[in-house]
């Protein structure tokens, strides 16, 4: 098959679509159980209960609560993109008589905590090697030998994948969603279009992506060429395409909770139609009374509190594929298992921080009456690290509330300098061209902070659901 011909993996973000407008259909409020109801049929239901070693599956109540804890079960659901050619919807991206059968190029682990407050999606990069499970497909067993990870769905289903993320985590898993190439463009145009932002201009012959530099909102064929595009973008792997998708994720989340969205319920309607004509499921999540149940559980969910993060991995040397780091992952596959915060504390309070003092300057200002300010404030900021710029007076002197004003470029460093401000709010102003701390009647001290190691990970790639950048 010819380069141009190549599937891009843009269906590991189709997988977490239904998530996403669930979500926002319990907040339309009574029109749920008609929106609900109307997706009746359109899920195929897939017992996976023979490869995974568990009791055959049943539309049990999959979002019940505990009498003893008042809290749901924490929930695990692998979610996974095929790239099968099958169909009428997958068709135009190679003949299905040349690409046989499906890979799961596609795997995101998906873990929301019982508290429903939090969420964590694991990527797992699909050229991972690893030794694939053994698995049963038309009588026959095979695997058992070493190949790519996305290779297991082709052994024996999603049940076959599941038990390769099972034993690359060490976790149990009952719970999965299983999407293709169709639905895609009509999810993003059922929502408006997703921006999108590019540091450099793009001119992908590859994809057909051809975007100036900056922000954009993309809908049909360009959304799809901007998740499949690869070799212009990044370093060309499709481990830095993983981060390029887990943005537009992210993006395409804040358009499905956006109230304009929410409240409109021709517009849920047309995202939920969309994403279950393309799903495949588990018999408890394919259960339509399962999914609102679920989804009225998630009503707190908000995309800050979505962790996203790639399985810690390094180079395998063949140039092509990469090995699973078991060190750097345990952290995670713990924190799932025992249901705890990960990132461990955020990084600081509830935000992750990535960017260390160090690597911030910051422009401090006096806002206030007090001689001195400026100059004290600076020397608590050095003493946690940070690069101190300009030292002076504000304009005014009756700044009430401490600000931190930067330039939106700097939306990830600037967290750090906020956490340590403890700025919240309108205290919060994207403009200007620089980092700066003016500083108000209410200040009172320069907050330690924490940056974790994971988050200096590039292979870890974390970011969270309210995060917006522009793709390398």
């Amino acid at each position: 098959m010819s380069q141009a011909a190549r599937p891009g993996r843009w269906t590991r973000v189709l997988t977490m679509v239904l998530a996403a407008a669930i979500l926002g259909a319990t907040l339309v409020g009574a029109g749920v159980n008609l929106l609900l109801g109307r997706l009746e049929g359109n899920i195929t239901a897939v017992d996976v209960s023979e490869q995974v070693g568990s009791p055959s599956q049943a539309p049990e109540p999959i979002a019940a609560v505990d009498e003893a804890t008042g809290t749901y079960a924490p929930l695990n659901v692998l979610l996974m993109g095929s790239d099968t050619r099958q169909g009428k919807d997958n068709r135009g991206y190679g003949k299905a008589t040349e690409i046989t059968g499906q890979r799961s190029d596609t795997t995101i682990l998906l873990h929301v905590s019982a508290d429903r407050k939090s969420a964590i999606a694991v990527s797992i990069p699909r050229d991972t090697l690893i030794t694939l499970p053994k698995c049963k497909k038309d009588g026959q067993t095979k695997g058992g030998y070493q190949g790519r990870f996305n290779e297991a769905i082709q052994l024996g289903g999603p049940g076959c994948t599941i038990k390769a993320v099972e034993e690359l985590t060490g976790l149990d898993l009952n719970n999965f969603m299983l999407v293709d190439f169709g639905g895609f463009k009509r999810i993003v145009d059922a929502v408006g279009g997703v921006e999108i932002c590019v540091r450099e201009a793009v001119n992908d012959p590859l994809s057909g992506l051809v975007l100036t530099k900056g922000k954009h909102v993309v809908q049909g064929e360009e959304a799809l060429a901007f998740v499949r595009a690869r070799h212009t973008l990044g370093d060309g792997s499709d481990t830095s395409r993983i981060r390029r998708q887990q943005a537009f994720l992210s993006s395409l989340v804040r358009s499905v909770l956006s109230s304009g969205t929410l409240l409109n319920p021709a517009t849920m309607l047309s995202i939920l139609d969309a994403a279950t004509q393309s799903l495949t499921a588990d018999p408890q999540l394919a259960d339509i009374q399962n999914l609102q149940d679920l989804a009225l559980s998630m009503k707190d969910l908000k995309p800050n509190n979505i962790t996203f993060v790639t399985m810690p991995w390094y180079p395998s040397g063949d140039g092509a594929t990469v090995l699973a780091s078991k060190k750097k992952g345990a952290p995670i596959w713990d924190a799932i298992a025992n249901d705890t915060p990960w990132p461990p504390n955020g990084g600081s309070g509830e935000t992750i921080l990535k960017v260390r003092p160090e690597m911030i300057r910051v422009n401090v200002l006096n806002g206030t009456t007090t001689k001195g300010m400026a100059k004290k404030v600076a020397k608590q900021l050095s003493a946690q690290g940070f690069r101190i710029g300009e030292v002076g007076n504000a304009d005014t002197s009756t700044v009430i509330i401490t600000t931190v004003q930067y330039d939106p470029r700097w939306d990830v460093s600037a967290k750090t300098l906020i956490a340590a401000a403890e700025a919240t709010g309108e205290s919060v102003k994207k403009s200007g061209q620089t980092m700066t701390l003016i500083i108000g009647s209410d200040f009172t001290a320069i907050m330690p902070v924490e940056v974790l190691d994971i988050t200096e990970d590039k292979t870890a790639n974390i970011n969270t659901g309210d995060e917006s950048f522009c793709a390398e």
